[in-house]
């Protein structure tokens, strides 16, 4: 307990001192049930809370604290039994998320400036368009612990988000604009270890109807000539025909190596739409590196079709049927999978509700119950 008290003190320490802003961007709840490895039926709820504290005048700052949690069930077991500290404290999840100042037209230059340590942007996930730009939200929704409650791997530390992630200790260099947002970022990188170092450049283009965004990269001292990476996200809105969405990239590159099809992320989806309704197709090829470590999912790949109606709006809902088929030869069972999935997602009062039943058609589990695997998520701002 003695990290929770000591983030949370720095935490209202920060908050009392110079007037700052507390706020907290995200909270959600997302719960899971599936058979576990006994064959009983089990519910698993993830908890991501994020906590924000921010202000400055001349300079922007914020200090990012969260609660990540794969499993509030196994937590609150540990915080009950009589001798679960130990348990509790490496259960808790709490943990600096980021600390960051940026300076403003830094020495008179047009140039903003960041130090930052922890978390920093996500490259190619549409999410900087709508904070930066307002844009309406466009990101694809196959992604994040919704469609992939194992994480990658069987790694819950980690989710498919975009195409990489800043993190680390370094440096962030932008140049503001109407229309054209470019960044550099030197750091080091956390996601490989201390005393290996990343740079990365990215830029962003919004158009009333196109939404351009596009990043290159390289870490070292990584195998013998380093390692590069590099991406595009690419939305199209055409009015009223319906849109395209589409992330392509390499996560990892070793030139010293030969490249593989698999070094592939590529997301496909063109989404059509019809009087109130919209078909989505969906084709995502899983890449067999991902934020600077094998995924063990290389030729993993996924087609959905999605038909929906309705609007996620508040005092509105959408409603729709998904059907994916999933293809892993990773795996030593169920290498092939089908699965038809109902959903309904609302927004009542500023919380948001997804709420979605995946029903497994093929192959047809032991027991038969294991068909059933229903997925509620809710989240929220204040």
């Amino acid at each position: 307990m003695k990290k929770f008290l000591s983030i949370m003190t720095m935490a209202c320490a920060l908050t009392a001192a110079h007037g700052a802003d507390l706020s907290v961007p995200y909270f959600a709840l997302l719960t899971n049930g599936r058979l576990n490895a006994a064959g009983a039926f089990e519910l698993s709820t993830r908890a991501d809370i994020d906590m924000l504290i921010e202000g400055g005048s001349k300079f922007d700052a914020w200090f990012k604290l969260g609660f990540r949690n794969a499993s509030m069930e196994d937590y609150l077991l540990a915080a009950e039994a009589p001798a679960g500290l130990a348990d509790l404290e490496a259960a808790s999840g709490l943990a600096m998320r980021t600390a960051a100042i940026e300076v403003r037209e830094f020495f008179g230059t047009p140039v903003n400036l960041a130090a930052f340590v922890g978390h920093l942007d996500t490259f190619c996930l549409g999410a900087d368009f709508s904070a930066r730009f307002g844009a309406s939200d466009f990101a694809t929704k196959y992604r994040g612990y919704m469609y992939y409650p194992d994480g990658i791997g069987g790694d819950a530390s980690r989710r498919y988000d975009g195409l990489h992630e800043v993190y680390g200790t370094g440096v962030r260099v932008s140049l503001p604009g109407e229309s054209v947002l470019p960044f550099f970022y030197f750091y080091q990188d956390s996601w490989l270890g201390a005393g290996y170092w990343s740079a990365d450049a990215r830029v962003l283009l919004n158009a009333d109807r196109i939404k351009l965004e596009a990043f290159a990269g390289a870490s070292f001292p990584v195998s013998a000539a380093g390692t590069y990476r590099g991406g595009f996200l690419f939305y199209y809105d055409t009015g009223a025909v319906g849109e395209f969405f589409a992330q392509i990239g390499v996560p990892r590159w070793d030139p010293t190596k030969a490249f593989g099809m698999d070094m592939l992320y590529f997301m496909f989806e063109p989404r059509v739409r019809f009087g109130a309704g919209m078909l989505t197709l969906s084709l995502f090829f899983h890449p067999a590196w991902y934020l600077q470590s094998e995924t063990g999912e290389s030729g993993a790949m996924e087609l959905r079709t999605d038909l929906s109606f309705g609007e996620v709006r508040e005092g509105q809902q959408r409603v729709g049927v998904e059907v994916e088929l999933s293809y892993d030869p990773n795996l030593v069972a169920d290498v092939l999978t089908l699965d038809a999935a109902p959903y309904v997602q609302l927004i009542r009062n500023g919380v948001r509700w997804d709420m979605r039943l995946a029903l497994r058609a093929f192959p047809v589990p032991n027991p038969w119950y294991g068909m059933f695997m229903p997925t509620i998520g809710v989240s929220t701002s204040f």
